[in-house]
């Protein structure tokens, strides 16, 4: 009950901000103008599949990041834990937030650019593990970065480098592949290209991502126990 609450307050006060809905819509909007640019170049490399984690990253670390900071530094954290609400509520309120956010940016994405698809339906398997990864890591960078100004820094950077890599890993040798794979952003990347080539979900990087998500869902535990 109090953790509902909380999610609606969160998911209220989030779309009454101006600057969030820039962060959500912004990735819709750059892979739409960026897509139709490179279509006319007749470069099509990974666009819809890099877009979509794209919008994972932005909406999923860039928001959910600074929000912990922020409540942090405000000393609000502490208010609610004098509440009945216990870490973990509180972490799932905002997770659960970011989480519906993110998965209106990327389907937006996805809708944006191909239509009412029904492929739509075969990507929402990788899009939700995507989608919780990135906002297990803006959690992780919340509780560990010590103020809200270097958080932001923090989670700009980690948020850039892992879309970086996304746009340039098909470029260098092959042999690569198998460091770059263990990195999440491109283990989504892939999984949704296999999955609307209709080679479906099971491979190697599948269970790499549901490993990231084990991982860095232990390691939230292990933080939240200090609250």
């Amino acid at each position: 009950m109090y953790t509902r609450k909380l999610i609606k307050h969160e998911i209220l006060e989030l779309i009454n901000n101006p600057a969030i809905l820039v962060v959500i819509l912004l990735p819709v909007f750059m892979s739409k103008v960026i897509t139709a640019t490179m279509k006319m170049a007749e470069v099509e490399f990974l666009l819809l599949s890099m877009w979509i984690v794209f919008a994972q990253l932005m909406v999923g670390i860039m928001l959910i990041a600074p929000d912990i900071l922020e409540e942090r530094d405000g000393k609000t954290l502490d208010a609610l834990l004098c509440t009945p609400l216990t870490i973990r509520q509180i972490i799932t309120a905002k997770g659960v937030t970011i989480f519906i956010l993110s998965l209106f940016s990327q389907l937006s994405v996805f809708i944006i650019n191909r239509g009412f698809d029904l492929k739509v339906f075969t990507v929402l398997v990788p899009i939700i593990i995507g989608g919780i990864i990135f906002i297990e890591i803006g959690i992780i960078i919340g509780f560990k970065v010590s103020s809200s100004k270097n958080g932001t820094v923090v989670a700009s950077v980690v948020m850039v480098s892992l879309f970086l890599v996304v746009s340039v890993y098909a470029t260098l040798p092959e042999w690569t592949y198998y460091i770059f794979i263990l990195i999440p952003s491109i283990e989504i990347t892939e999984v949704i290209n296999h999955v609307m080539e209709g080679k479906g979900i099971f491979m190697i990087e599948s269970l790499y991502s549901f490993l990231w998500i084990i991982l860095l869902g232990a390691w939230i535990t292990k933080l939240g126990k200090k609250y």
